[in-house]
């Protein structure tokens, strides 16, 4: 028996990697998980953690591409062990995007970032055996689709599902959010015209109708409080003709009915709202996604009100809140609007809430290569903290007939280190929100939380390389520990081989084996090339002969960091999966949001102040989760 999830919805929409994580959370570890993939796509970020939470699955994932696997999907199904795929699905692999716009300097901070992640996607496709210039071509900025037999050749998947086994060509081609070339609409029509049954034809379109009526259902979703807006989703939902864009276009003339125009559009007239009322919650929430969008940083599913303020200023959405509060901004200056909207409850969470969400997308957009690895926990407070290293379970004794049961008890050894508190403060100025300065507004935050992440990377690899004295006197890595090897080897299948067998031949504290299986091999970029090579080789790359690269090494996750070639060019490590021996854990304050922000208004330079912090703390636990070669 299998655990099984479903891919089959907007990926960083309606499926975000920390509802991923919750089902994950509550499947059984010790049992393969099955992957079904029909989705278009969607947001990298989310794509990239959720790759990561399948790649970290003990027993192994099985991925099935059912319908189609296109854009950020296919960054999903490349976590499978066995990647399998219907004769009639399609793939498409596409460079990340992101709308833009800003000076010359944003469009630069988006490219940089757009490369950061293109690094990340090569590693997911790496898995494929393809040579990097052959993916840096998928990665040009062109769609590169593929049916079946396309992405078998190509080493996208391992197996094509025959058409009797399951009919599961994508319902219509035509639909999609990405150009589907005329020459891929045509295979897939006349694939599926002729493996469907008429059951089939039937549940397609009883599936069609069902994606129908769910896109009317979200488009009304935040109206619903609206005159009229119920009765008209029953029309809409019960006339079969109506497609959900056209539901679209008579909802928008609906709401629009009895408004007026304002900055040579029109918008609905808005009466005194109190605080608290969904309206102005829309609206703050749409404002944000509109801000954030301006300012170059993609937002995955924004909020539909978010296009109608897309060109509204700052100072604009200003003058928005204080109608809602029942204050004209008629005679006002833009200084007085900015005043005066600071003064009400409404517009300072609206900043905050836009910093903030500019802070954690930055944090989770930053690289995170030592995320993997180690271990994570949540402490209650500040004070120094041990973290014990406990013995297996005792063994089981024989138990002779009517003689009692003898008690086992657990060794123990025990690391020490604390939380510490991290932290700077950014302000937006008067002068910033009056000049509608975005940048001040949005990308400062965003550095921040990158920074954030920055920051527990450094952590993380100044440990790892510091080599620092455990509690027992010896270093991490020591020969005594038995996970450092006697003399330099470069990375090869033999010098991993040994590697794994000194981590596997580990005992615990009551000199019992526990068994650590490597999983990560972490690397300086010096040695990145050759280790992509040394995994993704379906041959052992030191013989001359045919001789097949061992599954075991071709499984292995590559972790490469420049913090290590600081130390050494040379030097490579094998880690443990976490779940099974933690080697170096991190460790944050329970409760906090990584990272925080709190906010005030500032009193002598018209300001209002942010406080970005990150509560952490970073200790080896167990030194029989890591092992290091000094290269060669």
């Amino acid at each position: 028996m299998t655990n099984s999830i479903q891919i089959f919805a907007d990926i960083g929409g309606s499926l975000t990697a920390e509802l991923i994580a919750q089902q994950l959370a509550s499947s059984d570890r010790s049992r393969p998980l099955d992957v079904a993939i029909n989705s278009e796509g969607g947001s990298v970020a989310d794509a990239i953690a959720i790759y990561n939470l399948l790649r970290a699955w003990p027993a192994g994932v099985e991925v099935s591409i059912i319908g189609w696997a296109l854009s950020a999907a296919t960054i999903i199904a490349m976590a499978g062990r066995v990647i399998r795929i219907h004769e009639a699905s399609l793939m498409m692999v596409h460079a990340p995007m992101v709308a833009a716009s800003g000076n010359a300097r944003d469009l630069r901070q988006s490219a940089s970032v757009l490369e950061q992640v293109a690094a990340t996607m090569r590693t997911a496709y790496g898995r494929t055996g393809q040579k990097p210039e052959a993916i840096d071509s998928w990665l040009s900025g062109d769609d590169h689709w593929f049916t079946a037999q396309e992405a078998l050749a190509a080493g996208l998947v391992d197996e094509i599902i025959a058409a009797d086994a399951l009919a599961a060509a994508p319902i219509n081609v035509f639909a999609c959010r990405h150009a589907v070339p005329p020459i891929i609409k045509e295979r897939i029509q006349a694939m599926t015209t002729a493996t469907q049954t008429p059951e089939e034809i039937r549940a397609a379109a009883v599936r069609a109708e069902g994606e129908r009526r769910t896109g009317i259902r979200a488009s009304f979703a935040h109206f619903m409080a609206s005159d009229g807006v119920a009765e008209l989703l029953r029309v809409c939902e019960d006339d079969p003709s109506v497609t959900v864009q056209a539901a679209g276009q008579r909802l928008l003339a609906h709401i629009a009915r009895g408004a007026s125009p304002v900055a040579g559009r029109y918008v609905p007239p808005m009466d005194v709202l109190p605080t608290g009322d969904s309206r102005i919650s829309d609206f703050k929430a749409a404002a944000v996604d509109a801000l954030l969008i301006r300012s170059g940083i993609r937002i995955a599913k924004p909020h539909p009100q978010a296009a109608d303020l897309r060109r509204m200023s700052v100072v604009g959405m200003a003058e928005r809140v204080l109608s809602m509060h029942g204050r004209s901004s008629a005679s006002m200056s833009r200084d007085e609007v900015i005043r005066a909207a600071l003064s009400t409850s409404d517009f300072p969470l609206l900043l905050g809430n836009l910093a903030s969400t500019a802070l954690r997308t930055g944090y989770l957009q930053a690289p995170a290569t030592h995320a993997g690895w180690t271990g994570e926990r949540e402490v209650p407070d500040f004070r120094p903290r041990t973290l014990a290293m406990l013995s297996a379970s005792p063994s089981l004794l024989k138990v002779p007939e009517g003689a009692e049961y003898k008690y086992g008890s657990f060794s123990e050894s025990a690391e020490s280190f604390k939380v510490e508190t991290f932290g700077r403060l950014v302000s937006f100025t008067r002068q910033a929100l009056v000049n509608d300065d975005l940048d001040a507004l949005t990308s400062t935050p965003s550095t921040l939380g990158a920074a954030a992440r920055r920051l527990e990377a450094d952590m993380v690899y100044a440990k790892l390389v510091s080599n620092p004295a455990m509690s027992d006197g010896k270093a991490l890595f020591h020969a005594d520990h038995g996970n450092l090897a006697s003399s330099g080897a470069a990375l090869s299948v033999d010098s991993l081989g040994l590697a794994r067998a000194a981590m596997r031949k580990q005992k615990g504290l009551a000199g019992e084996f526990i068994d650590p299986q490597p999983r990560y091999l972490i690397v300086p970029v010096a040695l990145e090339t050759k280790a992509e090579q040394l995994l993704n080789s379906t041959v052992d790359p030191s013989k001359s002969n045919n001789t097949e690269n061992l599954e075991w090494v071709r499984r292995l996750v590559l972790v490469a960091d420049p913090r290590l070639d600081a130390a050494s060019e040379t030097a490579w490590y094998l880690a443990a999966e976490p779940r099974q021996v933690e080697g170096i854990v991190r460790a944050y304050l329970e409760g906090e949001a990584r990272p925080f922000l709190d906010q005030q208004e500032g009193w002598s330079r018209d300001t209002m102040e942010y406080k970005g912090r990150l509560d952490i703390g970073v200790g080896v636990v167990d030194y029989r989760g890591l092992y290091r070669n000094p290269g060669a």
